[in-house]
């Protein structure tokens, strides 16, 4: 079985995806420590002034060291706002429409704890995608190791003997020690196909979203492999 791990970023990249499409069973990261400004809490979009980031507001006082899951969305009222950019943005694309209601809706469903919002959005993707990889959360492992004893764990819990990793994964793990535990490590060969955009020249990495207001639910023509 292959597993992939990854934080439950927000409106993730095509990259993101295309682990969990390879994936027997996708392990979402939710109890790690949250990182401000990376990825977790905003994306990139493309509009005719060019890249702009899409952001979740969160509450700042006392969230310096907290995992992800503990992490609460700041209560600005910026549901209403974020989703007038997105459509701004996007309402001329061919597929604006076929999923803007179900983002509109994850969106507006309340969220207290980004987590749970960007999971919820996760799912959404997946489902409008057709991508069918089991999602489990780390939280509900109880793991305590860290680092590459951490992954190594939650492959031996979720009975995978496989690890599909990130490309910038080869900085950091241990290949000797998935060696040991008879887990064969991998690493993703994702390669972005450009596709129909909006505004000018292509852009690559830019959130999901852009990839299906633009091209729809099929996500295989969105990578080489």
């Amino acid at each position: 079985m292959v597993v992939s791990v990854h934080q439950p970023n927000y409106i993730p990249w095509l990259g993101y995806f295309y682990k969990i499409h390879k994936s027997d069973l996708f392990v979402i990261l939710d109890d790690v420590q949250f990182i401000k400004r990376g990825f977790i809490n905003r994306n990139r979009i493309k509009t005719p002034q060019g890249i702009s980031w899409l952001t979740v507001p969160v509450e700042n006082k006392g969230s310096y060291g907290r995992n992800i899951k503990e992490i609460r969305i700041a209560d600005e009222g910026w549901e209403e706002k974020h989703l007038r950019t997105v459509e701004l943005n996007y309402k001329k694309a061919d597929h604006f429409r076929d999923f803007f209601d179900v983002f509109r809706e994850c969106i507006m469903k309340g969220h207290g704890y980004l987590s749970e919002l960007n999971i919820d959005v996760i799912k959404a993707i997946c489902k409008f995608l057709n991508i069918k990889t089991g999602i489990v959360l780390s939280s509900e492992l109880d793991i305590k190791e860290t680092s590459t004893e951490r992954i190594i764990r939650i492959c031996e819990t979720v009975g995978a003997d496989r690890y599909l990793s990130g490309k910038g994964g080869i900085k950091y793990q241990d290949e000797k020690k998935f060696e040991e535990h008879s887990i064969e490590l991998m690493y993703s060969d994702f390669n972005e196909r450009p596709h129909q955009q909006l505004w000018g020249d292509y852009t690559a990495g830019l959130s999901v979203i852009d990839y299906i207001f633009n091209c729809g639910p099929q996500i295989e023509n969105a990578w080489d492999g």
